[in-house]
């Protein structure tokens, strides 16, 4: 399975998009290509999973396209709404409070401002630091009225594995897409709304390829 962003499609995609451009009339023009992923199957053909989002509306038309080893053919088309699907973001934390600092600054600027359909979840490992992180929190609830967040502390050693286990354990709020989430990650508007269009409750999760560099991952399209 190969993720692409609109400027990265592959040549396929474009012609995929135009067969059923005259089909779909809702469908952006191709000045607004979509975003998405594919797979190759070498004895079947190739899937194609295409996300355009929708002018002024928190919604994507999800088009699946299959193009066997012959004529394309059109497997589905839906719409996706993610105006209220909620991102928990988890984040296991010792020391480095400076980049911690840092991440919250992205974290209201994208999440708190423009998403605003996002829980913080910080599992903090040790007492040195835990103030200065309790610190940041309180001020950018102050700040922004952003309450949607919990601290959980733990005197264990770190461990990134028990961090996120028991970040995602303290949630109780009900159904929820989680993010697991290092501190040094930048995240954008567009990176939150492909997490939400590529995923499927029980049924899919998104995995970011680490040998990308994060800044060229969640650039802006």
């Amino acid at each position: 399975r190969t993720c692409f962003r609109r400027s990265q499609r592959p040549a396929g995609v474009a012609g995929a998009a135009a067969a059923v451009g005259s089909e779909l009339g809702d469908l952006p023009s191709p000045e607004k290509p979509p975003t998405g992923y594919y797979r190759t199957e070498r004895d079947k053909g190739t899937l194609y999973e295409l996300f355009y989002k929708k002018e002024f509306l928190d919604e994507f038309q999800h088009v699946t396209l299959f193009r066997p080893f012959g004529p394309l053919m059109k497997v589905k088309s839906e719409v996706i709404d993610i105006s209220h699907q909620v991102i928990n973001i988890i984040v296991p934390l010792s020391g480095r409070t400076e980049a911690f600092a840092q991440f919250m600054q992205n974290f209201r600027e994208v999440c708190i401002q423009q998403d605003r359909h996002v829980y913080l979840t910080v599992v903090y490992f040790g007492q040195e630091g835990l103030e200065e992180v309790r610190k940041i929190l309180d001020l950018t609830a102050s700040e922004t009225n952003f309450h949607n967040y919990t601290l959980v502390s733990l005197a264990d050693e770190f461990s990134r594995g028990r961090g996120l286990d028991m970040g995602a354990r303290t949630w109780d709020k009900g159904e929820v897409l989680m993010f697991f989430c290092d501190v040094d990650i930048y995240i954008s508007p567009e990176f939150l709304n492909s997490c939400r269009v590529n995923t499927e409750l029980g049924e899919s999760s998104m995995f970011l390829a680490n040998q990308f560099k994060v800044s060229t991952m969640h650039e802006s399209p």
